[in-house]
């Protein structure tokens, strides 16, 4: 009886295993054998699934972005422009010349005296020079200046009986032979009480401005700036300009001009030998010295 029992179960076990066999191997005949090209295709599915509920998408690519992508090209800073002062004794005005054309102009007076550098002679010197110092940039309009020195007195413009230096001082050195003592001689550009003068010859020697226009003027220029005190209308000066910049420029003297009715000698003949002297280079300036005393009048210029 047992032993027919155990034949009984051992038969069964293996018609199961034979079964189980059997559908294996209909299973595996029935799927194609796996290929690269199955594999990447099933690889690309599943990381579509995947990414598909990830939180955190992924960036898109620039081939792939909808915005259109510009180059981005280093700019180069643009050079500082060149500013330059032209002064007119026949148009009594002065000129901001910024890269060769004139920004803005301002009604002055010279010296009632005429044009020239001598000594003791009051009058206004002609030809190239250059910002030396900038005295008073703190000022308020109208503050009175006596030697250099702001004294606490603020006038009003057109104040009756006073003609002191006043708002700011713009002191120049003469560049050239024939204005070599500007320095010393103390001529500014400065401001004046006295604005009803302007735009004629009223000064002795220096170049007088409104306040308001020369604490405007005072801080577009800066120590070396180049100054031209010409005997010609504006226009006239103006064609002229980059050839008198080029020379001062070069650290050369300017050639010599025949001088007739509307033109002067731009610079003095020099000695009898043919030498002439050297002209100052244009950033060789150091701050003006407090030392040299005024050989002329002590109220204003």
């Amino acid at each position: 009886m047992r032993r027919r029992f155990y034949s009984h179960w051992l038969m069964s076990g293996v018609a199961v295993l034979s079964f189980i066999t059997a559908e294996s191997g209909h299973s595996a005949a029935s799927r194609p054998a796996p290929t690269p090209q199955n594999a990447s295709t099933t690889v690309a599915t599943y990381a579509r699934t995947y990414y598909s509920h990830s939180v955190a998408s992924a960036s898109p690519s620039p081939a792939s972005s909808s915005v259109p992508i510009t180059s981005v090209q280093a700019s180069t800073p643009s050079p500082a422009p060149t500013v330059q002062l032209l002064i007119s004794v026949p148009d009594q005005k002065l000129a901001v010349v910024v890269d060769g054309k004139v920004y803005k102009s301002y009604s002055i007076s010279t010296s009632r005296y005429g044009e020239g550098d001598n000594w003791g002679s009051w009058r206004t010197p002609i030809g190239v020079l250059q910002i030396a110092g900038k005295i008073g940039a703190r000022a308020p309009a109208g503050a009175v200046f006596w030697r250099r020195q702001v004294t606490g007195e603020v006038l009003p413009p057109n104040a009756p009986g006073r003609d002191p230096i006043v708002s700011r001082i713009i002191w120049l050195r003469g560049l050239e032979e024939g204005n070599k003592n500007a320095y010393k001689r103390c001529i500014y550009i400065h401001g004046t009480p006295q604005e009803v003068f302007l735009g004629r010859k009223a000064s002795f020697g220096c170049i007088r401005m409104r306040s308001v226009d020369v604490i405007q003027l005072f801080d577009w220029v800066n120590i070396g700036t180049q100054v031209d005190i010409v005997e010609e209308p504006i226009g006239r000066a103006i064609k002229d300009l980059d050839k008198r910049t080029t020379f001062v420029a070069r650290n050369e003297p300017l050639p010599a001009v025949t001088r007739n009715d509307s033109t002067r000698t731009a610079i003095a003949s020099g000695p009898a030998n043919g030498n002439r002297p050297t002209v100052s280079p244009l950033l060789k300036v150091g701050p003006p010295d407090p030392a040299v005393p005024s050989p002329r009048k002590t109220a204003s210029n």
